[in-house]
């Protein structure tokens, strides 16, 4: 951030009673909950299995290039912009027609995306009828690069009733300055309880961790993310933005032993990262994949490692990350492709998944929209069946 602008812009806002930044001062909350306007197909009445999608919708942008990606210099959106691009997301979604959505990065009433409330956009344009969100980043005026105001959060829609939702606090960053800090995201774990009827709850959860810390505060997301559904009483479904690869490896292992990452993951050095982006506030730092090997031992995950396999081949299929989309060419002058997995969904252990896929596009799923075209990360989706 520009710290001497902002400083000076904050004067006026500090003089004032109100937060410039909300502090975000809970545990554990409820959080707001919606009921769609429009009239929607009534859904299955006491299902056996549950579509599920996980999506981060990039707040309405598509494939905008945006100036902390350090591909773009955008730092607002037209309204035109924000709806043409949402509308392509809602038909996505309608075409693959989940029962439950988990959408990150999604915004309520921020100025970059021309404060166009997008859940309630999604509750108007899919069959999805009930939705609660919960916000990370609430701030009423972000100086830094002409931000201005931001409501970004995370979202759970569903088709069935919800009948309570709430979230959970998660740890904030300790490597920034205090102004940088103040207006700064706060993660927290989305937690919702869905009424499928015939007297069952289920309880859905979205999740975003940190991405560009340097002090392990990622990992300690991941860490309390799994132990918060180990405590879970309720049949729980877990979908978002992990923002960490897949257990293939061990990248604390030695090079040249059977647990060692060489020729089985990339954990560094993308090529969609521009060279502009090292030393920056967004430099990306290593994956640390060992990490996410509790979730698959203790788990269900709706793509197995085994199936995900051994290469780059392999995996390709599953990637569910590009900051590049397909019309823009990497420093190599390479088109932008998905290129890495960071999204997934997760179920108790000895539940089952059946119909799992990343909509990386059209053909998968039964979708025929192009995703890559969508946002800078894939839908991932299954269907859950029912314990």
């Amino acid at each position: 951030m520009r710290r001497p602008l902002l400083l000076l812009s904050l004067l006026p806002l500090l003089a004032g009673c109100e937060w410039v930044a909300n502090p975000m001062k809970f545990t554990r909350e409820d959080v707001p909950r919606f009921k769609a306007y429009t009239e929607h197909p009534a859904p299955v009445a006491q299902p056996t299995a549950l579509k599920v999608m996980a999506w981060n919708v990039k707040y309405g942008a598509c494939r905008i290039d945006f100036w902390f990606d350090f591909w773009g210099d955008r730092v607002q959106m037209t309204p035109t912009e924000v709806t043409d691009c949402l509308g392509k997301v809602a038909a996505l979604i309608r075409e693959y027609d989940p029962d439950i959505l988990m959408a990150e990065e999604i915004e309520v009433g921020s100025k970059r995306s021309a404060y166009i409330d997008q859940v309630r956009f999604l509750l108007e344009n899919t069959n999805l009828r009930y939705a609660a969100y919960m916000p990370a980043w609430d701030s009423r005026y972000v100086p830094s690069e002409g931000v201005g105001r931001i409501d970004m959060g995370n979202a759970i829609l569903s088709r069935y009733p919800i009948t309570q939702a709430e979230h959970i606090r998660q740890k904030d960053r300790t490597d920034q300055d205090v102004l940088t800090e103040t207006f700064y995201l706060n993660r927290s774990i989305g937690r919702a309880e869905v009424d499928v009827g015939g007297g069952r709850t289920i309880a859905a959860y979205v999740v975003h961790t940190e991405a560009y810390d340097q002090d392990g505060t990622k990992q300690a997301h991941i860490q309390q993310i799994h132990d918060t559904l180990r405590e879970e009483t309720l049949p729980w479904v877990l979908g978002g933005d992990l923002n960490e690869l897949p257990p293939v490896c061990d990248e604390r292992a030695a090079p040249g032993t059977p647990e060692s990452c060489e020729g089985k993951l990339r954990l560094s050095h993308f090529l969609d990262e521009r060279a502009s982006s090292i030393g920056t506030d967004f430099e990306q730092p290593p994956y640390t994949p060992s990490v996410m090997k509790q979730y698959y031992d203790d788990f269900e995950p709706f793509i197995p490692l085994s199936r995900y396999g051994v290469g780059e081949e392999n995996q390709r299929r599953y990637f569910t990350h590009s900051i590049l989309g397909p019309d823009m060419l990497n420093d190599q002058g390479v088109p932008g492709d998905w290129n890495r997995t960071l999204d997934y969904l997760f179920i108790r252990k000895g539940e089952v998944w059946t119909d799992t896929d990343v909509i990386q596009g059209p053909g998968r799923l039964g979708v025929q929209s192009d995703a890559l075209r969508l946002s800078d990360h894939a839908p991932v989706a299954g269907t859950w069946r029912l314990p």
